[in-house]
């Protein structure tokens, strides 16, 4: 179900941003962005720190490593939107290094987390101490396996969002602007866009 609130029920600031940048990628904001703007104080602030601190603060995961579980995440919830997002942003963050739609990673410690992860979205009642110990037994450490779970947590529940309201991309010129964004602007949107 798509939201009409979502392309006319912005405040000016959020309005002029969309305008702005609109015109400057060559493409209107993506869908997360309008969400994150609609209603900003009972959602997009706190969603917007989060993301920012989850996805690009300090890691023992990289960002492009972080975006695989993102992307990861995203095909295991059936949310097209945010898994073409997602692997074209772990394309740019890795370099090139890292790539969604082969099934292998250059790291056990990756592929053992995504495993993992896999688990915690499919059968989360299932998941026992021994998952933990798969993952921390190829060397990862807690507070990484802690880190895993938060992004896991942000796109289990953005793909719901995105597949609930029916968010889309226009082209594939959009998804590779939208992760271009991502990486200059380290998830962080304007400040007053957001109040």
């Amino acid at each position: 179900m798509r939201l009409e609130v979502l392309e006319h029920g912005h405040r000016l600031p959020a309005r002029v941003f969309q305008r702005v940048a609109a015109s400057l990628l060559g493409a209107e904001v993506d869908d997360v962005v309008k969400t994150m703007m609609h209603r900003p104080e009972f959602f997009g602030r706190h969603l917007n720190r989060y993301v920012n601190q989850v996805l690009r603060g300090p890691s023992y995961w990289t960002a492009g490593e972080r975006e695989y579980m993102a992307a990861i995440t995203s095909g295991l919830n059936e949310c097209l939107f945010c898994a073409t997002a997602h692997s074209e942003t772990t394309r740019v963050e890795s370099r090139g290094e890292l790539d969604v739609s082969d099934d292998t990673t250059p790291r056990p410690q990756l592929t053992a987390t995504c495993d993992l992860l896999a688990k915690i979205t499919h059968t989360p009642d299932e998941v026992t101490k021994a998952d933990i110990d798969v993952v921390r037994a190829t060397g990862v450490p807690d507070d990484a396996i802690v880190d895993a779970l938060h992004v896991n947590l942000i796109f289990n529940l953005v793909n719901r969002l995105a597949n609930t309201f029916g968010w889309s991309w226009d082209s594939e010129t959009q998804i590779r602007k939208a992760a271009q964004v991502i990486h200059l602007s380290r998830y962080k949107l304007p400040g007053f866009v957001l109040r």
